[in-house]
């Protein structure tokens, strides 16, 4: 098994060095997002092997998904809903993804390789906080759009620190869900960002 990232930064899953848009284990750096999904993936197969450790890991930038689109095709439909303009971006991002799986698992003999999708839904209180469900659900409909069953959406409600804040604050684990009715805004009253650096008591640096 493989798995193939795509998220934000060097604070989420990580990133490619020296300016690649995309690479192999060799030249990823993982952020404590793809640790998260590597644990994950250990407790639900039941044995150990991390596969960051294994290098059966891949990292695919925002920009490549960007310059590889998929072909056009109709717009994302969300049941249900009335569809934001936004999620569009999210729809394609996942298409763009899944193709590039499809490519890497062909490179690999048709091995399995997962691809995650990684994205923020941020947003403020006016905003509905982002609408993460249609954020969501586009990504999902992307995935299914390209026939491909191995995709995850992984987007926090509202941002990355309010998952790292769940794990590290005074009692870890209790009473999370508040977490993620803060703004997603860095620029708000205390940010999740100012509160996740004061409950590591300024080593919230990526590594």
């Amino acid at each position: 098994m493989y798995v193939l990232f795509s998220g934000e930064g060097p604070s989420d899953l990580g990133l490619c060095e020296l300016g690649l848009d995309r690479c192999n284990a060799e030249h990823f750096r993982p952020g404590p997002m793809s640790w998260f999904v590597d644990q994950l993936i250990e407790k639900f197969q039941g044995f150990e092997c991390s596969y960051i450790e294994s290098n059966c890991v891949g990292f695919v930038s925002e920009t490549y998904l960007a310059k590889n689109k998929a072909p056009a095709t109709q717009k994302a439909s969300l049941p249900g809903k009335k569809k934001q303009p936004e999620t569009q971006y999210y729809f394609e991002n996942a298409r763009a993804l899944a193709i590039a799986a499809r490519c890497k698992s062909e490179e690999l003999n048709d091995d399995m390789v997962i691809a995650v999708l990684f994205r923020d839904s941020d947003g403020t209180a006016s905003a509905g906080r982002g609408d993460w469900e249609n954020k969501r659900k586009s990504i999902l409909a992307g995935f299914t759009k390209e026939n491909y069953e191995y995709g995850v959406a992984m987007i926090p409600k509202p941002k990355s620190e309010a998952w790292l804040l769940c794990a590290v604050k005074v009692n870890p684990y209790q009473h999370c869900q508040q977490l993620e009715d803060e703004s997603g805004n860095d620029n708000g009253q205390n940010p999740l960002k100012v509160q996740l650096s004061e409950a590591l008591e300024g080593n919230d640096s990526a590594e």
